[in-house]
């Protein structure tokens, strides 16, 4: 079974992500398409990043990965064609990798482009990988290597001996606001301490972890860890972000005493 996936910020509305798919199957009939999201907010690469992230290694191996993220900028980056644990990526080399691997990928090259090129993301180049890799020919043959991988600069935790600065890396369908504070990061700084979780510049703090959203009452703040092990912060049955004026890139920070 052949399947690709395909992840962009090119909303439900119009007609490019149909064309996409038109164009893949066109080539390849036979092939399963699955979006993951089509809905990540215009040119935002780290909300990108973090859906696909936590997405792609679900999918069985020989996979392929179709990223548009930010791909309609006046000035785009040259389009990758990856290859990293059984899986195929094509996307931009604008960074975007950089924040969904932990080290920067062997073996990739950058396409040639058709010279069809709609808005600075050449479909044409991207449906002829992608059938290429699908049919098991070597990736080398599409093109030559990158001289540059570009990388972002990943937000990490600021830890301190009795303080953990966390950051919201994103706001989900429900409006819980997730961290980048890792599980095994605190358990490793709290050593059975106490602790106080502040939200929105210490307004509201939080002293008890939960497993699951009902573990309190309806309208109730609570944090826990989610599946993906980061810290979320949530109302059980309502909008932490809007209620809490929460939003992507805000300090979440843990005290233990």
């Amino acid at each position: 079974m052949s399947v690709i996936t395909l992840t962009t910020d090119w909303g439900l509305k119009d007609f490019h992500v149909a064309a996409l798919k038109g164009l893949l199957l066109t080539a390849a009939p036979t092939v399963n398409i699955i979006d993951i999201t089509h809905l990540i907010e215009g040119n935002n690469i780290a909300q990108g990043a973090f859906i696909f992230g936590n997405a792609y290694s679900s999918f069985p191996q020989g996979t392929v990965h179709i990223i548009g993220v930010g791909s309609f900028s006046e000035k785009p980056a040259e389009l990758l064609l990856i290859k990293r644990d059984g899986h195929y990526f094509i996307g931009m080399n604008d960074g975007f990798f950089s924040l969904v691997f932990d080290e920067k990928p062997v073996d990739m090259v950058t396409l040639t482009l058709s010279g069809n090129a709609h808005a600075a993301y050449d479909l044409q180049s991207i449906v002829k990988a992608a059938e290429h890799v699908l049919n098991g020919n070597n990736i080398y043959e599409l093109g030559s290597r990158p001289s540059a991988f570009v990388e972002r600069t990943i937000f990490r935790p600021v830890i301190e001996e009795d303080v953990i600065r966390g950051t919201v890396v994103y706001i989900d369908e429900f409006g819980n606001a997730i961290t980048n504070i890792r599980h095994e990061l605190f358990q490793e700084q709290r050593r059975d301490r106490k602790f106080e979780i502040n939200a929105r510049r210490q307004q509201y703090v939080i002293s008890v972890l939960h497993k699951r959203y009902d573990e309190t009452e309806e309208g109730n703040l609570i944090a826990l860890f989610n599946t993906t092990g980061l810290l979320e912060i949530a109302i059980n049955q309502g909008n932490a972000s809007r209620l809490l004026g929460l939003k992507q890139n805000d300090t979440i920070r843990i005290d233990f005493h």
